[in-house]
């Protein structure tokens, strides 16, 4: 049984940090073999989602809000385990992600990889730009207006 927990940077333990980290990196980092920097000071204002299954983590989302940088929320690092890839577990992280972020009064931008944009067309998030290099990863900034935000 998978168990979906929100968290707060300061509500992590030194161990669930750790494995949460790790998670990222492992997907991020090695399996897609790009040497970028993960860690973007970010992550102490984000809400951060876990899914678990007894004591593994096999998937994350992280959800930023609106600050003096950006005036839009937006959701990232979405990474589910390689054994539990094809089983819903990605739009269900999303889904629960969305339903967080349309608790705001703004738009939601993401920077996809180019080969999902089709699976976020799906939520409602249209082209923003035209594609981009992310450290050797092909991205496409995508949006998903306020109106349409609030009823997913």
């Amino acid at each position: 049984m998978i168990e979906f927990r929100w968290y707060r940077f300061d509500e992590f333990g030194s161990q669930e940090l750790y494995c949460m980290l790790a998670l990222r990196q492992e997907i991020l980092v090695v399996e897609q073999q790009s040497p970028y920097s993960d860690l973007d000071f970010a992550d102490q204002t984000a809400s951060h989602l876990l899914a678990k299954i007894g004591a593994d983590f096999v998937a994350y989302a992280r959800c930023t809000w609106p600050s003096e940088e950006t005036a839009f929320a937006s959701f990232g690092r979405v990474v589910v385990s390689k054994q539990y890839r094809g089983t819903g577990l990605g739009k269900e992280l999303v889904q629960r992600s969305l339903a967080r972020l349309g608790e705001e009064s703004c738009d939601i931008v993401i920077g996809a990889q180019l080969y999902l944009e089709n699976f976020y067309s799906h939520f409602g998030f249209v082209r923003d730009g035209e594609p981009y290099d992310d450290v050797g990863v092909p991205h496409l900034r995508m949006r998903l207006r306020h109106e349409y935000a609030r009823r997913i």
